[in-house]
């Protein structure tokens, strides 16, 4: 328990420091003035920063929807012009102040969404297969996957067997598996943070 205790204030450390050292420096959460400019100083809240870059026609339609305090943005997607949800009139709240001066908090909040879902799964698959207990379970799907690599339709796509793969390994190439591992674990492990 301790050791898990440890590495969630490393983790913790590590998503809070990294937030107070890419918050932006200059940026006032709680400034008196009203702020009327964007990120790249664009007055113009309709604009994406792609309209700054190409040059398009003026159709009937953008005409229409620039009488609207907050039109919609135009964007180009798959070759195709777009409109998306303005949210520039949110600018001035709180909770916007606070993501403009710590952008990392919005990388964090993707993380802890990742990080619900996998515990859900998890938690999911423990009721799933209590009876059957999950190893077991695991243990059948690996040997059905060799099972099929081996002997099924497509096994001419696995010109070489799992088992010698793994005999290669655990005979004299020790080092290789122990740099497979660590690599995984520093990729995987922070990852999924737990």
């Amino acid at each position: 328990m301790a050791l898990k205790a440890h590495g969630l204030q490393i983790v913790a450390t590590i998503l809070f420091g990294t937030m107070y050292f890419t918050r932006r420096k200059n940026f006032r959460v709680f400034s008196r003035r009203k702020c009327h400019e964007g990120a790249l100083g664009q007055s113009h809240s309709n604009q994406s920063s792609e309209e700054l870059l190409e040059y398009h026609d003026q159709s009937e339609e953008d005409d229409v929807v620039s009488t609207i305090k907050f039109p919609p943005k135009r964007r180009r997607w798959c070759g195709l012009w777009i409109y998306t949800p303005n949210t520039s009139r949110f600018r001035n709240n709180i909770h916007s102040r606070v993501l403009q001066k710590f952008p990392f908090l919005i990388e964090m909040f993707y993380w802890i969404i990742n990080f619900a879902f996998y515990r859900m799964t998890k938690a999911t698959s423990q009721r799933l297969f209590a009876g059957r207990g999950i190893w077991n379970v695991a243990e059948s799907h690996g040997i059905a996957v060799l099972e099929f690599e081996q002997f099924g339709w497509l096994s001419f796509l696995f010109p070489v067997e799992e088992r010698s793969v793994q005999q290669w390994f655990m005979q004299g190439h020790q080092d290789a598996l122990t740099f497979l591992n660590r690599t995984y674990a520093l990729i995987h492990i922070p990852g999924t943070v737990g």
